[in-house]
């Protein structure tokens, strides 16, 4: 272990060491080196120091090498540490008036490119919602753009979906450990997302996903970005602090527009309302990013769909949006046997799905 990092990762231990704290040390001394070398009687001089502040160093202090073995320990688990002084910390962080002292990560850390765009939004989102940040990020892929969210349940994960079915790069940053699951249902997405990126975090391997976590880890989340793009929200929610952050920070704030009264939309209309740039389509999002401007280094992956004529045009019918089986019959002028028998055949085929009674929409895949 580099001797500096050493030191950080024991200093991260001593208890409540937190952004006060952090101040008053490093007023007066370099690194965490000099924190450990201290002696008590000299750390007692340091102002604004408490008296539970030099207990809890003191006592840290006896299970370094206990500390020393668990940073090992970690490594073998390819969990991996930077501080504040390292090389490699994202720059973005440095700007923070409350930066991360210490890192952990798993996969790797986002690399130093033109573009980032954070994509987040509600967790009981709707199939639209989700089918539109699904889409979005696989076209963000094709440009290679990273994409940003926190593997959250819903819009966060079809982000990241997006990303790793274009063959793209993506993030997530958690308010846990990184090497806890959260959601558990996420495993598989988790392990996606450690081959083509990673996952960070600024609490210590082991800690539990606590809700006060969440605030802090979306300060992370706006500035690891340089757009941000809100899909569904409603008044009150984590994806609004991302914005309010975001704007802090200076970042472009962009949000899905909704239908008036519902409670998913009451957040992005109100953003918008107040200057947020208006996602009208994805051509136009990507053209706003100067990402239409013929500098797509591959194209987001199509499926050919071996579906015979009759069964191409109910495909047809199909998007983002639930449609009903009566707009299927009349665009189609089929009857109703034929194209009850083709909607089987396409849920079979997994290209379309029943979302509710006699509404289909394509599945998220096949946006």
């Amino acid at each position: 272990m580099d001797d500096y990092k050493k030191y950080a990762f024991w200093l991260m231990h001593v208890p409540g060491f937190g952004q006060r704290m952090r101040k008053c040390l490093f007023l007066h001394l370099k690194n965490a080196k000099e924190v450990f070398k201290m002696p008590q009687k000299r750390l007692e001089k340091i102002p604004g120091l408490k008296e539970i502040d030099i207990i809890n160093i003191m006592k840290t202090k006896e299970i370094f090498n206990q500390i020393e073995e668990e940073y090992v320990k970690l490594n073998e688990k390819k969990i991996y540490y930077c501080c504040i002084d390292d090389p490699e910390y994202p720059e973005q962080f440095l700007a923070l008036k409350d930066p991360p002292y210490g890192l952990f990560y798993r996969g790797e850390l986002p690399k130093s490119v033109r573009l980032r765009v954070g994509i987040v939004g509600a967790r009981m989102c709707t199939e639209y919602g989700k089918g539109m940040a699904y889409e979005i990020a696989r076209e963000l892929a094709a440009y290679q753009v990273p994409v940003i969210s926190a593997m959250a349940r819903g819009i966060d994960a079809s982000g990241h979906r997006g990303a790793l079915d274009g063959k793209g790069m993506t993030y997530a940053v958690f308010g846990c450990g990184v090497d806890i699951c959260y959601p558990h249902y996420h495993r598989q997405l988790y392990y996606e997302i450690l081959k083509h990126g990673g996952i960070l975090s600024e609490y210590l391997p082991g800690t539990e996903p606590l809700a006060y976590h969440f605030p802090m880890r979306n300060r992370l989340i706006s500035a690891l970005c340089d757009v941000i793009l809100i899909i569904e929200a409603k008044q009150k929610s984590g994806s609004l602090i991302t914005a309010d952050f975001a704007l802090e920070q200076g970042k472009d704030v962009y949000a899905l527009p909704g239908r008036v009264g519902d409670a998913l939309s009451e957040g992005c209309n109100r953003l918008i309302s107040q200057g947020a740039g208006i996602l009208v389509s994805i051509d136009d999002f990507l053209e706003e990013l100067s990402l239409q401007t013929g500098r797509k280094q591959k194209k987001c992956p199509q499926k050919k769909l071996p579906l015979e004529k009759e069964e191409s045009l109910v495909y047809s019918c199909f998007g983002l949006l639930p449609v009903r089986l009566e707009e299927v019959l009349a665009v189609t002028g089929l009857d109703i046997q034929a194209v009850s028998r083709i909607l089987a055949a396409l849920q079979q085929k997994n290209l379309i799905e029943e979302v509710f009674k006699n509404y289909y929409k394509r599945t998220t895949e096949n946006v």
